[in-house]
């Protein structure tokens, strides 16, 4: 059995399914994806709410993509390198400069030995042009979606976050939720608006338990993957309990949060990479399936600074587009856009995992197996895919490997 059907979940039923397993596949929601969401705008274009970009190094992403028959479409424009605007922007070079004393600052301090300060630290330590220093805060903590002082220096690998090397970056031209949705098709046993809220084992099993509109029905397994949400795993009743080790891990895994919107244009809008340099946000114009912008506006705010600045939390996108609008002056704005606050989702409580030292230091909990009991999700996937769909693709598979495992 796998609880949860974002990509995680269905990765780790495909891969179980292959095997020969009979896999029961719950979920909470009335759809597959979890924070893969892919929505029709009134203009008729095609929006990601959740998670987008695939990078080059996406192999299961492309592998699932190749095996179902969805085209890659490319984006048009670059993931990493935008061009700062605002009060505080600075040039793209002025940008490089300063990345490249970062990155030999970074280098020196590894050499050293000495303790790491946290990337916020850190980015104040580093000479340069203040504007660019402004500029590539903004990216970095608008892309962890969290306060910068609270990130460890170089969670993501020795060569630290500092290089904006020009890449080709993609979507699914169905929509990134096409994969979940194309997995599920082929599942059997696709059950939605089941939230699970018991788990016991047993000598024989692992007896599940979900509710579906105020009734709860119980479930026999061999062995079951939880592939939901890390701020969702507590409210799980499971019996026995999970290991100390492993639930305080859970409990204290920080969550980044963030907000996209989606804005349908007017006119023939012309293709841009966006970061504010005054806020933690970003915005952008790329290209659908046909090579040709989208008349779309895209925007990510990561952080609770960013929520708060452009009054997300209202539920209202007014500032929002104000803010859009200075950056993006020769847009036309049609309506109505489409807001989606992953904070405020009851069934996420974030956008992704924002790990602090003392969480990368417990990353192994969140890979193992408890009795009969395998975790997947973004939060358990090595450090370099935390937070993307090939991360979320990969705890899947390797959470089935672990379950293939415990029954053989």
């Amino acid at each position: 059995m796998v609880v949860g059907a974002g990509f995680a979940g269905v990765a780790a039923a495909l891969e179980l399914a292959d095997a020969g397993c009979s896999v029961t596949v719950l979920e909470a929601r009335e759809r597959v994806g979890g924070r893969v969401w892919s929505v029709t705008l009134a203009n008729g274009e095609l929006a990601e709410l959740g998670a987008e970009w695939i990078m080059p190094e996406d192999d299961a992403v492309r592998r699932l993509s190749g095996r179902f028959g969805l085209q890659l479409a490319e984006a048009g424009i670059d993931y990493l390198r935008r061009e700062p605007r605002g009060a505080n922007a600075a040039t793209p070079a002025q940008v490089d400069a300063f990345l490249a004393s970062a990155g030999e600052a970074f280098a020196a301090l590894r050499a050293s030995g000495a303790p790491l300060p946290s990337l916020g630290g850190f980015l104040g330590s580093v000479p340069g042009d203040a504007r660019a220093r402004a500029s590539v805060r903004a990216r970095l903590q608008g892309t962890v979606a969290t306060d910068l002082d609270s990130v460890p220096l170089g969670r993501r690998g020795s060569e630290g976050p500092f290089r904006a090397e020009a890449a080709t970056y993609h979507r699914l031209e169905a929509g990134n939720q096409s994969i979940a949705s194309s997995i599920a098709a082929i599942m059997p046993d696709v059950r939605l608006e089941h939230r699970v809220v018991a788990v016991e084992q047993r000598e024989d099993g692992v007896e599940v338990t979900s509710e579906r509109a105020g009734v709860r029905s119980a479930l026999h397994a061999e062995a079951v993957v939880i592939a939901v949400p890390v701020r969702l795993v507590p409210e799980i009743a499971f019996v026995p309990p999970l290991p100390d080790d492993i639930q305080l891990a859970i409990e204290q895994l920080p969550m980044g949060v963030a907000s996209k919107l989606a804005v349908p244009l007017e006119g023939e809008p012309a293709r841009r990479s966006v970061q504010s340099a005054d806020l933690p946000f970003w915005c952008w114009v790329a290209d659908g399936g046909d090579g040709v912008p989208r008349k779309l506006l895209t925007s990510f705010a990561g952080s609770e600074l960013a929520q708060r600045a452009l009054d997300i939390e209202s539920g209202d996108a007014t500032r929002w587009l104000a803010r859009l609008a200075e950056l993006n002056p020769d847009l036309r704005f049609d309506v109505p856009p489409v807001m989606k606050a992953w904070g405020r989702d009851p069934l996420a409580r974030g956008s992704y995992s924002a790990w602090d030292q003392r969480s990368l230091e417990r990353s192994d909990l969140f890979r193992r197996t408890t009795g009969r009991v395998a975790f997947a999700g973004e939060h358990t996937a090595a450090q370099a895919h935390t937070g993307t769909m090939e991360g979320a693709l990969r705890s899947g598979i390797r959470a089935a490997a672990q379950v293939l495992e415990l029954v053989s």
